[in-house]
């Protein structure tokens, strides 16, 4: 068997890479080995953290709600505006959500005990925390694109553990009418969901 050196190499590396990524898998999943026991019947959706993509505000936790909804998979799904509204309502859970993503984003540690008193407070055994990493029309190469991009992760609020995390981002190229992002969305969080233990 003949072997493959340098510039070939890499031009196989690439087109492999291509190949995988045009098959429409998610770019990033991982599961926990302790999600194949984890079937809660509450999940919440913490509001998106949408950043710098502020179009995407109220968006996109709408469609994850829905989607969730639709799945028929839990008993109560309590979606990302239900949740602002009870964090803008009580003080103690809104300093316990934002500490919360605030050590797992800075130190990337999901605390269990903060974990149990949003669980308590909202009535829920599962925390779904979207994030918006890209909703934007933009030119790449002089081609005009719609691109968006969601990461998600799933929390066991009785550890708080991550059962879960995801992340995809998927673009298309227009001329005259721009697709619709939140149909984008839409689609792509259904894609994800469809991998997220139950």
């Amino acid at each position: 068997m003949r072997r493959i050196h340098g510039p070939a190499r890499v031009i196989l590396a690439v087109w492999v890479v291509w190949l995988i990524a045009g098959c429409g898998g998610l770019r990033l999943v991982q599961t926990a080995d302790e999600a194949k026991d984890f079937h809660p019947k509450t999940i919440g959706v913490l509001p998106a953290d949408v950043g710098i993509y502020k179009d995407a505000e109220g968006k996109i936790d709408g469609i994850i709600t829905d989607v969730l909804v639709r799945t028929k998979w839990f008993q109560t799904v309590v979606g990302g505006e239900d949740i602002r509204k009870q964090i803008e309502a009580n003080p103690e859970l809104k300093k316990s959500v934002d500490v919360y993503l605030a050590k797992l984003r800075e130190l990337n540690f999901s605390d269990p005990e903060l974990c149990k008193v949003i669980s308590e407070l909202c009535g829920i055994e599962a925390i779904l925390i979207p994030t918006v990493d890209v909703w934007e029309y933009t030119m790449l190469g002089g081609d005009k694109i719609a691109r968006v991009g969601i990461s998600m992760k799933l929390i066991d609020t009785k550890t708080g553990k991550t059962m879960w995390r995801a992340g995809h981002l998927v673009s298309e190229d227009y001329l005259f009418l721009k697709p619709e992002l939140a149909n984008m969305g839409r689609s792509m969080a259904r894609q994800m969901i469809d991998q997220m233990p139950h």
